[in-house]
């Protein structure tokens, strides 16, 4: 298996930690699922904008379940059910201090393990990646920068397959309530891969506007916007393309519909989230 096959996952696991912090754009509440306990969670799409499809016809495309601590320990996102190909398995397992130390992924049959390595200030070290069917594990080795707050300032990646490394660098700018400001990705040789930037407030910590610009392989640039109601749930995002989504809440607090919308206004997606609690509601 060639490294470059592994661009996009390695920026998933390590944007992944930090995009948690600063993602507001699916409006589900953390914070409220522990306060509920929810259990699981699983999803439901519509695809009206399909010539086949109505909205009688809906697909449940993801699961969710979580642990007493409400740490996500399976996941399944399944598209099959409309005939497409693609689903991915997740089954995590996490440490005393809730760090992800061991992910089975299952993804069209194959079976990937990952592990994870912390340091002291359980930031990813190490993630170490094999697969029954492949010869070569992959690693991606982490070496932080952190600056005078102690948040990582650069983070050189490695990632190594067989006798292949191929070197990111990420650098990170805060703002003055330290929150993520900027994210850029360089390659090893300093050419720039992708920026991102948000505006996040400073007390509640909501994502108001956020972009990414994409240098290589193609430039593109996408920007958008989160608007928030009275009780601070997220109501709706718009993107630059004139495309939106709507969110919609139950008595509770928790997410209930999410449409989405295309550049001509016309219901693109439709999403009906169904909950389970570990006490009843």
């Amino acid at each position: 298996m060639k490294l470059n096959n592994y661009k996009i996952w390695f920026l998933l696991i390590i944007l992944g930690g930090f995009m948690n912090m600063v993602s507001g754009q699916d409006g589900i509440d953390t914070a409220l699922f522990k306060e509920l306990k929810v259990k699981k969670m699983w999803v439901y799409v519509k695809l009206p904008i399909l010539p086949t499809k109505s909205l009688n016809d809906s697909c449940k495309v993801e699961v969710y379940e979580f642990d007493s601590l409400q740490r996500i320990r399976y996941q399944l996102n399944n598209v099959s059910c409309y005939g497409w190909s693609g689903s991915t398995e997740n089954f995590n397992k996490y440490d005393a201090k809730s760090r992800l130390m061991h992910s089975k992924q299952i993804m069209e049959g194959a079976e990937t393990n990952v592990y994870y390595f912390y340091n002291d200030k359980n930031d990813a070290i190490r993630i170490l990646q094999n697969r029954p069917d492949q010869p070569d594990s992959f690693v991606t080795i982490n070496r932080y920068v952190y600056n005078k707050m102690g948040k990582p300032k650069t983070v050189n990646v490695f990632n190594i397959i067989g006798l292949d490394t191929a070197k990111y660098i990420l650098n990170y700018d805060y703002d003055s309530a330290n929150n993520i400001k900027t994210i850029w990705t360089y390659s090893g040789d300093m050419q720039l891969i992708q920026k991102e930037t948000f505006d996040i407030t400073p007390i509640s910590k909501k994502l108001l506007e956020f972009s990414t610009e994409v240098v290589l392989p193609k430039r593109t640039f996408t920007r958008g916007w989160n608007y928030y109601n009275f009780d601070a749930q997220l109501f709706r995002t718009q993107y630059s393309n004139n495309t939106w989504t709507e969110f919609v809440y139950s008595e509770n607090g928790l997410l209930d519909q999410s449409l989405s919308y295309n550049m001509e206004g016309k219901l693109n997606a439709w999403k009906t989230y169904y909950y389970e609690f570990y006490e009843s509601q």
